[in-house]
């Protein structure tokens, strides 16, 4: 890109030469030439003074100087150096710049290009940080749930949020959802210790959430093979009534024809709503830490890298105990359930959700409910 514009500098610079050359005394110096002249100084190569030694101050910084510049304790920096260094994360990188442009004496293509190969490579490394909780460790996952609204076995919420995004020309009417913005959608799903257990981003924002979710390799598992991730008849993931109804995953009751709830109903939508808040409480804190994620400006192959790193990260902060809970995000910038969908729901997800309900009601121990298989 460098070498593009001294090209297109010198070829410039060359014809404007000429072209003023040409004119034979200084009265004839026209309009014309000013306009030239003001567009060779505009594309003129810009020098800026560049910082020097800049990881010395870094490393002069307090602790809280670091997190709020940085978004990550020391801790959770150190650990992400020593994991791509571990992963010789060189070896399949070529770096062309520092980290940050003018901090660190390079040109902002080079770190724009450093960022890209960064998200791209923790992208393939998803897998290590962004896990399903296994058969050995359903069991304290459900009862971490449990704990927060006695919702008996969940093992995952599910929903989906969108990021806003500025596609180009000519493919920009597949993103603009339903609310009239551009977006794509990130659909995933929370543990109770507020981190990601699986992330499916990319579907265009016109997309409904349920759509989404049903393309994912999650509900293909899930649908097909349920056993070799947990026993449907206890456990199950939850989301809201914008989900379908299965037997491994259980939604609130929607009014039907405008009638109301029954007051058994109402408690069981209480308590799923406040046991699967966590997934949008994690959505809020990705937004809150990472600002890239409440709107991307680039491609979307990109933007879903970048939105899948800032993923990992929030996991591997959560890992190293790097909380963040802060900011000021607008509820309405989460973006979820943004598109409307309707669907039938199938008889034995039907009578499931109907025990659960009852034992709400009537306090009935977990045990009882996992002896009235459905």
């Amino acid at each position: 890109m460098a070498t593009d514009k001294r090209i297109l500098y010198l070829l410039t610079t060359q014809y404007a030469i000429e072209h003023l050359f040409d004119s034979s005394t200084d009265d004839e110096y026209s309009d014309e030439d000013e306009e030239c002249m003001g567009v060779l100084n505009s594309i003129v190569l810009e020098r800026h003074p560049r910082q020097v030694g800049y990881l010395n101050v870094i490393s002069l910084y307090s602790d809280n100087d670091f997190f709020r510049l940085f978004r990550v304790t020391r801790c959770t920096f150190s650990y992400v150096l020593f994991y791509l260094q571990d992963q010789d994360c060189r070896s399949e990188i070529t770096f062309h710049g520092g980290l940050l442009a003018d901090k660190f004496n390079r040109t902002e293509s080079s770190i724009w290009k450093a960022v890209g190969e960064f998200c791209n490579f923790m992208f393939k490394k998803q897998g290590d940080f962004i896990k399903w909780p296994t058969r050995q460790e359903i069991p304290a996952v459900s009862r971490q749930f449990r704990n927060k609204s006695r919702f008996p076995g969940v093992v995952s919420a599910v929903d989906g949020c969108h990021i806003p995004f500025h596609p180009k020309s000519p493919n920009k009417t597949p993103y603009r959802n339903y609310k009239k913005f551009h977006s794509f959608n990130v659909m995933a799903a929370a543990l109770p210790n507020r981190s990601f257990s699986y992330v499916f981003c990319g579907f265009p924002g016109s997309v409904h959430d349920s759509t989404v979710f049903q393309n994912s390799s999650l509900f293909q598992k899930l649908e097909t093979a349920c056993n070799d991730l947990f026993d449907p008849r206890t456990y199950h993931t939850i989301a809201d009534s914008a989900f379908g109804l299965k037997e491994w995953l259980v939604t609130s009751f929607k009014k039907i024809n405008g009638q109301h709830l029954s007051q058994a109903k109402k408690l069981f939508n209480r308590k799923l709503s406040s046991t699967r808040m966590v997934i949008e409480l994690i959505f809020g804190d990705l937004k809150n830490r990472f600002k890239r994620c409440t709107e991307i400006n680039t491609s979307i192959e990109r933007g879903v890298d970048i939105v899948v790193t800032c993923c990992v990260l929030h996991n591997i902060c959560i890992q190293q105990g790097d909380l963040y809970y802060g900011g000021n995000l607008d509820p309405n910038d989460l973006h979820c359930n943004v598109n409307h969908a309707d669907f039938r729901n199938n008889r034995v997800a039907e009578r499931k959700r109907q025990v659960i309900c009852e034992s709400l009601q009537t306090r009935m121990p977990v045990i009882a409910f996992r002896r009235r298989r459905v």
